[in-house]
């Protein structure tokens, strides 16, 4: 077999894993150049914890990212979250055409997986699309930020804050400069609806925002057919607007008497809403995280869980699996043959990927869980005796939904508990599909019927 040939063959998913590793090597290199970091240089272990939580924008830190690294080492990180965030697989692609070269196959691929609902995008469309909506949203973003911090900041400063702020917003990366993340800025409504803003932006994903701006232009022009959206978009909408109203109910009916003690009713509000939709897959924070109550975690653990739309900057099982399994549960209770959502029918492939992935992901955060138990129960935070169970759950969860936020015990974790927490973090980026695509394009096995036997269930 040519080496062409064999090339070809290379699934997407390898495509995707080779490169994000190539760039968290990279980024681990360049932090530890003597430049990237302050007096107190961190170990080898906790650099190659910061730059995968940079690259799969998530947000866990090992120590405080505006205190640690120089302005060189934070151009890193905000390098590392933009690839990571806008796709490594997007800006390859981007930099082979510009260079004169045809991606290979599974690179155009894994540009059609963006917009699988929609097979008369090209990958070029798509990729085009990618880097448009990115630009000019992370541009907004900037320059409404910019207006809150130089009240507070020099311009240069402000600038600054205000760029690394509204990429790490976008790419739903929570990684601050800050060591309170947003906490100052609480009760600024700018910087909290324009944080917001990027957030939800980013988390949607790219083709529902193309096809949420079609849908808006065609009903303001005076002519012409309307745009109808797909049964896609209506379901990453509609779930969106379901998983943030939940978050904010959560955090207004638990801690009210805790974290929103003593806030007028405008600040409570301000703040539930912008914990709730920093929750889902951002990572930033203007309340204390450890300071909420058990049940309002619980809930932000299935939140991070379910995380936002496929084809953004979002982790998670993303809102289409969770709410097709959702349905599925709901049809069957109901005694319907098929999954209907929105006057459609989902198709039985869809409904079974979605099932195995949320298994596989449900798997992977238990292994976790238990392998950082393990680990810690001779370390020096041992969680066992202190009773965190809850806090590890949600510091899992949290990693595997890219998200970044933290009930505080990150930076005390023994170092093989910060290496499981790189490979959920990695997984997370990748989705647990991508790893099961792998085995897709082994030898199909013989085409053999057994006979059925049905099983005694429940």
């Amino acid at each position: 077999m040519s080496p062409a040939n064999r090339k070809r063959r290379i699934p997407p998913p390898a495509y995707l894993a080779g490169t994000l590793i190539v760039l968290i090597v990279a980024g681990a290199l360049l932090l530890q150049l003597p430049g990237a970091q302050r007096s107190t240089r961190l170990g080898w272990v906790d650099t190659f914890f910061t730059t995968p939580s940079a690259a799969c924008v998530t947000g866990l830190v090992v120590a405080d990212t505006g205190r640690q690294f120089t302005f060189f080492g934070q151009v890193v990180l905000l390098l590392l979250i933009q690839l990571g965030g806008v796709g490594v697989m997007t800006i390859g692609t981007m930099v082979m055409i510009a260079l004169g070269y045809r991606p290979p196959p599974a690179m155009r691929s894994v540009l059609r997986e963006l917009a699988t609902h929609r097979p008369t995008l090209r990958p070029l469309d798509v990729l085009g699309m990618v880097v448009a909506t990115t630009a000019v949203v992370e541009l907004a973003g900037a320059v409404l930020l910019f207006l809150a911090f130089v009240r507070h900041d020099p311009p240069l400063r402000a600038a600054w804050l205000a760029i690394f702020h509204s990429v790490a917003a976008f790419c739903n990366a929570g990684f601050s400069l800050w060591s309170d993340s947003l906490t100052r800025y609480a009760a600024d409504p700018l910087v909290n609806f324009t944080v917001m803003g990027l957030i939800v932006t980013g988390g949607v994903g790219f083709v529902v925002l193309a096809e949420a701006r079609s849908w808006i232009a065609s009903r303001v022009r005076a002519a012409g057919p309307y745009e109808h959206l797909s049964l896609h978009a209506k379901i990453v909408l509609a779930g969106t607007a379901a998983a943030i109203l939940l978050g904010f109910a959560a955090v207004l009916l638990f801690d009210r008497n805790t974290v929103l003690a003593g806030k007028p009713l405008g600040a409570k509000l301000l703040a539930a809403a912008f914990q709730s939709v920093t929750t889902r897959t951002a990572g930033f924070n203007t309340v204390d995280v450890a300071s909420l109550s058990n049940p309002t975690l619980l809930i932000f653990i299935g939140l991070m869980f379910v995380g936002a739309g496929p084809g953004g900057t979002a982790g998670g099982i993303k809102l289409t699996s969770a709410t097709a399994v959702l349905a599925l549960v709901v049809q069957r209770l109901r005694n319907r043959p098929d999954v209907r959502l929105f006057g459609r029918a989902i198709g039985e492939a869809s409904i079974e990927r979605a099932v195995v992935l949320a298994f596989l992901a449900s798997l992977m955060i238990v292994f976790t869980i238990v392998g950082i138990e393990i680990a810690q129960s001779r370390g020096a935070l041992d969680l066992q005796a202190r009773g965190e169970f809850l806090a590890v759950a949600f510091e899992s969860v949290s990693a595997f939904g890219t998200v970044g936020l933290s009930i505080g015990i990150t930076p005390a974790l023994a170092p093989l508990s910060k290496v499981l927490l790189i490979w959920l973090m990695f997984v997370g980026r990748l989705g647990p599909l991508a790893l099961m695509d792998f085995f897709r394009h082994l030898p199909p096995p013989p085409p053999v019927r057994y006979a059925t036997e049905e099983l005694m269930i429940g």
